[in-house]
C-alpha cells in the first residue's frame, strides 16, 4: 500500500513537474513573440537597435598647475563629464603647487575613485609627470619608458579598464612625447612596438601631447595605424589638416568603436588661457 502511493505520488509529481514546463515553454514563446514584434516594428519604423555604450575620453596638459590649481582644474571639466582624462605636465607634491598631489585633487571633483601617477622627473622638492583619472575600475596598469634625452624621462602609461565596464577589454594610453625633433624617430619606433604589443583584437585608444603637428610625417606614420578622432568628427564646420594642434586622442583599427563628436574646449564659460597654456580636448565615443 505504500509502495503503490509513493510510486503514485512520484507519477503525480513528475507530470506537474512537466507541466509547469510546459507552461513556462508557452509564456517564453510568447515573450519571445513579443520581443520580435517590437524588433520588427523598430525596423518597419527605420529605428535602429543599438548596444553601444558612450565613453568619453580627455585629454589636457595642465602646464604643471602652474596657473591654478587641482581644484580649479577638476571645477572646470567636471560640467563635460570626461570618464576618463589623460593629464600631462603634472605636479606631485611640489613647491609650486603648494605641496599638493594635483592628480588627487582632481579626482576628489569629479568624484572618481580611481587615478594613476607616473613620475618623469624629481622637481621642485616633489615631483613631474604624467597621470590619469578613471570613472570605471581598472584591471591593470602598465608603465614603459620611451627613449629620453635629459633628466624628464618619456613615457607611456596604459589603463586596462575593468571587462564589466563594456563587455569587452578597451585600454587607453597616455604619453608626452619630447618637442625635440631629433628624438621623435626613436620616439615613434618605441611607441608603435609598444602599443601593438596588446592584442590587435583590444579597443585601444592612445592620447596626449605628441608635440607634433598634423601636417609633419609623424603624423602620417601614427595615422597608418590609428584613426584620429578629431578628424572623424560629426561637428559643423570643415576640419583639415592645417587645424594646428598636438593634443590627440587616436583611436585603434577596429569597427566596435566610432566617434559620436570630438572638440577642444575654449568656450565662454571662462578663460581657458588662465589654466593652461593648452585647451582640453574631449572626443565622446560609442563603444559597441
Amino acid at each position: 500500500m505504500n509502495e503503490k502511493f509513493e510510486i503514485t505520488d512520484k507519477i503525480c509529481r513528475r507530470e506537474a513537474v512537466i507541466l509547469i514546463k510546459k507552461r513556462r515553454v508557452r509564456r517564453n514563446n510568447r515573450k519571445m513573440s513579443n520581443l520580435k514584434k517590437i524588433l520588427l516594428s523598430l525596423m518597419i519604423c527605420g529605428a535602429t537597435v543599438s548596444w553601444a555604450k558612450e565613453f568619453k575620453i580627455m585629454t589636457y596638459n595642465i602646464y604643471g598647475g602652474r596657473l591654478t590649481d587641482g581644484q580649479k582644474l577638476g571645477e572646470s571639466i567636471k560640467p563635460y563629464g570626461p570618464d576618463f582624462v589623460s593629464l600631462q605636465e603634472v605636479d606631485k607634491f611640489t613647491k609650486r603647487s603648494n605641496f599638493r598631489d594635483i592628480t588627487s585633487d582632481i579626482a576628489k571633483v569629479l568624484g572618481y575613485d580611481y587615478y594613476f601617477f607616473k613620475k618623469s622627473r624629481d622637481y621642485d622638492g616633489g615631483e613631474y609627470g604624467i597621470s590619469f583619472i578613471s570613472k570605471y575600475p581598472l584591471e591593470k596598469i602598465y608603465t614603459y619608458e620611451l627613449p629620453s634625452e635629459g633628466v624628464e624621462k618619456r613615457q607611456l602609461v596604459v589603463a586596462e579598464l575593468s571587462k564589466k565596464t563594456f563587455g569587452k577589454k578597451v585600454l587607453v594610453m597616455n604619453t608626452h612625447l619630447d618637442f625635440k625633433q631629433h628624438m621623435k624617430p626613436e620616439e615613434m619606433e618605441s611607441l608603435d612596438l609598444l602599443t601593438k604589443f596588446f592584442d590587435k583584437d583590444d579597443i585601444k585608444f592612445l592620447s596626449g601631447d605628441f608635440n607634433f603637428l598634423p601636417t609633419t610625417k609623424y603624423y602620417g606614420e601614427i595615422t597608418k595605424d590609428w584613426r584620429d578622432t578629431y578628424m572623424e568628427s560629426n561637428a559643423s564646420g570643415v576640419r583639415t589638416l592645417s587645424d594646428p594642434r598636438i593634443d590627440y586622442i587616436f583611436g585603434s583599427q577596429s569597427k566596435k568603436w566610432k566617434v559620436k563628436s570630438s572638440y577642444f574646449i575654449n568656450d565662454a564659460t571662462q578663460d581657458w588661457t588662465k589654466l593652461s597654456d593648452h585647451l582640453p580636448y574631449i572626443t565622446v565615443l560609442d563603444i559597441k
